[in-house]
């Protein structure tokens, strides 16, 4: 099919690309202030404005292009009968994010699809936001942080990028991002002959910060591969607003999300229904809306390190003896679980504060013995796995003294740290003649099961998702 998107925006272009759409982007560059200005001075309504703008860019590129279906787009945000265009300056934001705070907008958005210079559809939406109060200082903040980006968006914020911002909002994702796909979709089904399009599914991962996530590389990664009509994104969330939050995007369209740190346990108490691993580990890295509505939350760490651990193995046997685990955070305790749920015997928890590391084992097993931090090495004769869930030896991290000269040479010896992809654990064990696994293969088989509810596709992790992730 043909299409031409007349606009440059960034996220209706992904909206298209994630619909697995193949379509030109061409900027019709029409005079939009002064369009509307002498639409609002004759009191046209706000869905009118919109309408209308959208239909003046999709008329202006179909007519220089009268075989393609050109799709026009605009969006009017309202307030208390007010269209609010772009900040002029960030004073003008501050003075209009005083104004919205604690209130309720409306974002007007019109679709107008053309071909051969005539109108063959159209389409309205109004979606009502409604933003949570915001003290002088969040709003200095906000604007401190966000104004080169936002200094271009009516209203002055992008919901995709700071949806704590708003209390609860009633509307599409697709509206709200400006490109109404699901209807655009049912149209242009009707008047092509292929494979029918689908409306994109939506995930995504949230952490606070999160702009380090390397999991939207993976999921697009697969999408891509696997020609899923879907999208992935990272959204940051302060913790305080996290349950409002993730339960708004609920509401606009999300199917789920990977949650990182710090919101692993707040997204195990948000859930309705968590799956035993889950639970046992006492937080949460995925939820899932299912088909009665409830959110579902599951932990994949375990299943990441234990299928890592057991594809990159030929001869690891989780019965042979016991096991070292460095470290009692969140990745630990999803490590313990996966040991004791393969077989492993009994396990030597050692953190550098101890008594946090008892309280692991006490929550965990009666088979997890903790040891002092001074003492790793003396057990390293007795151990067939070692695994390190610290963050010492990453990059930027200070290094993990660990000597390995009494180390058993049948031992495997694991690392969670994926930068450096061998750590200075790995290549010691190495010259050691021990069996080596690095950490990126948890990484990334962490997220096959999410991948697989959300978009309804089994992911395969491979050498080409590995570099990707690695570059």
């Amino acid at each position: 099919m043909d299409l031409i998107l007349a606009s440059q925006s960034t996220m209706r272009r992904r909206i298209l690309n994630a619909a697995r759409i193949d379509a030109q982007f061409m900027s019709p560059q029409i005079d939009e202030e002064n369009i509307t200005k002498s639409l609002i001075a004759v009191q046209a309504l706000p869905r009118d404005i919109a309408d209308t703008l959208a239909e003046h860019k999709a008329l202006k590129i179909s007519r220089k292009n009268l075989d393609s279906w050109v799709i026009g787009c605009d969006q009017i945000l309202v307030f208390e009968g007010e269209v609010f265009g772009k900040p002029v300056s960030p004073e003008a934001l501050k003075d209009t994010l005083s104004r919205f705070s604690g209130q309720t907008h409306s974002l007007v958005t019109a679709n107008v699809i053309y071909k051969n210079g005539k109108p063959q559809w159209r389409h309205v939406s109004i979606s009502q936001l409604s933003m949570r109060i915001i003290t002088a200082t969040e709003i200095d903040t906000y604007i401190e942080a966000h104004w080169p980006v936002v200094k271009h968006s009516a209203g002055g914020y992008h919901f995709e990028r700071t949806p704590d911002l708003f209390s609860s909002v009633r509307g599409n994702w697709f509206d709200i991002m400006g490109l109404s796909i699901d209807p655009i979709l049912s149209f242009l089904n009707q008047n092509q002959t292929g494979s029918p399009f689908q409306t994109p599914r939506l995930a995504a991962v949230l952490g606070h910060p999160v702009a380090q996530s390397k999991s939207p590389l993976m999921h697009g990664h697969w999408l891509k591969t696997n020609q899923v009509s879907g999208d992935y994104i990272a959204i940051d969330i302060p913790p305080m607003r996290f349950n409002t939050t993730v339960r708004m995007l609920f509401d606009v369209g999300f199917s789920g999300f990977n949650v990182t740190i710090p919101h692993k346990e707040q997204a195990l108490a948000l859930a309705d229904d968590m799956s035993s691993r889950a639970h046992r580990i006492g937080a949460a890295n995925t939820l899932i809306k299912m088909d009665s509505g409830k959110i579902s939350a599951d932990n994949t760490d375990g299943y990441g390190f234990m299928t890592n651990l057991v594809s990159q193995s030929s001869t690891w046997l989780p019965g042979a003896g016991p096991s070292l685990v460095l470290g009692a955070g969140g990745a630990a305790r999803a490590v313990l679980v996966a040991l004791l749920d393969a077989g492993v015997p009994k396990i030597y928890l050692c953190n550098r504060t101890r008594a946090r590391a008892e309280d692991l084992a006490a929550d965990i097993s009666y088979c997890i013995e903790v040891i002092d931090w001074e003492d790793k090495q003396d057990i390293l004769p007795d151990v067939f796995t070692v695994v390190n869930a610290t963050s010492l030896g990453m990059t930027g991290k200070p290094p993990l003294e660990f000597d390995l000269k009494n180390v058993n040479p049948d031992a495997l010896v694991t690392d969670l740290i994926y930068a450096p992809l061998e750590t200075q654990l790995l290549r010691d064990a190495r010259a050691r003649g021990c069996e080596v696994v690095s950490g990126i293969g948890m990484l990334l088989h962490q997220g096959v099961p999410g991948f697989d509810a959300w978009f309804g596709s089994w992911p395969a992790v491979d050498e080409e998702l590995e570099a990707l992730v690695l570059s």
